[in-house]
């Protein structure tokens, strides 16, 4: 009766994790869409800049009412290191909207960085699976018919090129994350990166061409997407998946309802923007997430089977 109860237990918190995981996708995928409106009124540093500073804020309000600190010297190096590398993937990001990618191609774009990380892995020891090998066939191809525009030339938009280079940093980032993360308060280590984040842009925003964009009207105008950006997307999206992670979800439903964050921006965009994509980019995103599924199923697959 003890084990019986104790596993609807672990499945009623299983369900509970997969559900908070559900909406932090739902943050992330409608952050993409902020993305694009706050990039009307500020440059990519800026809004950088001021979606992490409200992320700290609201982080530090959680640590608050936890009635913790968790600020180790640790915590400060290994959040300073995380920072810098979750700032160059989300100017890339960023700075793709400046360019003229919508939400939904990005998103699927960006989604690429699943299937490259068992690539950036391999450079590092880390052994990939033969189902991660073969998701990048579906991937690149798809890839290619959302990026290269149709008929007889051969064209690639920057903004594509961008969301494709954030999805490598992006890789490179949870490559670091996955080192530097472990046995450390998540949600001060969080903070501290959102922290860094903001340093690094700020060279960026008050030194650079968009200087001269940083006015009072345009922050105002921005604002809602920021304060979305912020508390949403990084503040609230982070704190649910570290909730969520820590309350046992196991790694390959995790994965699989996290990639639907690439669904969630299409679908945004088409709800907010007027996004009309053609079938051929739609062909190209279904590939995409095929590959992506894939990738997050391998794990569970694979060990049903005891292989590697």
């Amino acid at each position: 009766m003890a084990a019986a109860f104790t596993t609807d237990k672990a499945r009623r918190r299983g369900l509970l994790g997969v559900l908070l995981l559900l909406v932090t996708t739902l943050f992330w995928g409608g952050g993409f869409v902020a993305q694009l409106w706050g990039a009307n009124h500020l440059g990519p540093a800026a809004v950088i800049c001021f979606r992490s500073v409200l992320a700290v804020l609201f982080l530090l309000g959680v640590q608050a009412v936890r009635r913790r600190n968790g600020f180790t010297r640790r915590t400060w190096v290994y959040g300073s290191i995380c920072g810098v590398s979750l700032f160059v993937p989300m100017y890339a990001q960023q700075h793709a909207f400046d360019l003229g990618v919508t939400p939904g191609v990005c998103a699927f774009l960006t989604a690429n960085y699943i299937l490259l990380v068992p690539v950036i892995g391999a450079f590092i020891g880390r052994r990939a699976s033969w189902v991660e090998w073969a998701a990048l066939v579906p991937a690149l191809v798809g890839t290619y018919f959302i990026c290269v525009t149709g008929g007889e030339s051969f064209a690639v938009g920057l903004g594509e090129l961008w969301s494709l280079a954030c999805a490598a940093l992006f890789a490179v980032e949870i490559l670091v994350v996955d080192r530097f993360a472990p046995g450390i308060d998540t949600i001060a280590f969080s903070a501290v990166s959102f922290a860094v984040c903001a340093l690094c842009a700020l060279p960026f925003m008050f030194f650079m061409a968009e200087s001269a964009q940083v006015t009072w009207a345009n922050v105002s105008a921005a604002f809602p997407s920021l304060l979305y950006l912020g508390l949403g997307s990084s503040g609230v999206g982070y704190t649910l998946q570290n909730v969520a992670q820590g309350m046992g979800t196991p790694p390959a439903p995790a994965a699989i309802v996290m990639s639907l964050e690439s669904v969630f921006g299409v679908l945004f965009g088409w709800m907010f923007c007027q996004e009309v994509l053609s079938g051929r980019c739609l062909g190209g995103c279904l590939l995409v997430f095929v590959a992506v599924l894939a990738v997050a199923l391998a794990p569970l697959c694979l060990s049903r089977k005891g292989e590697c």
